[in-house]
């Protein structure tokens, strides 16, 4: 029995000593490195998006008003469609677009005769009057 408790003893002291060498060993050690804490993404700019007030009046070559004429204006960069809308029974029309270069104007009348034509931006805007020659 006297045997077995310096094994126990001797036991618990080579593990104590063991720690103490274990933590020697790691003081000299350079820290763990941490990943490093990520910010989060600062919030996106607004984005000023200019609109401009279209409006006209959809009329035949014999200057007649065409009611209903369905119109769309589409941005000839990239494809996308502006903004679309119908003429009224006078033929008028109005929508509110974001100003860009150069547009492509299309008009359909029931869904039928079809126009196309390429305007500036501007031309489009002083023109008050478009002729629809399908």
């Amino acid at each position: 029995m006297r045997n077995l408790v310096w094994v126990v003893l001797l036991g618990g002291l080579s593990g104590l000593v063991w720690a103490q060498e274990e933590s020697r060993h790691r003081e000299g050690m350079a820290p763990v490195a941490r990943p490093p804490q990520t910010q989060p993404a600062p919030p996106p700019k607004p984005v000023e998006i200019i609109m401009e007030m279209l409006s006209g009046t959809i009329l035949d070559k014999n200057e007649n008003a065409i009611p209903n004429a369905r119109i769309w204006l589409v941005d000839k960069s990239t494809g996308k469609v502006l903004g679309e809308t119908r003429s009224d029974a006078s033929g008028n029309y109005a929508f509110a677009v974001p100003r860009v270069s150069t547009v492509i104007l299309r008009v359909s009348v029931d869904g039928k005769a079809f126009m196309e034509k390429e305007y500036s931006f501007d031309t489009l805007i002083s023109s008050s009057e478009i002729i629809f020659e399908p």
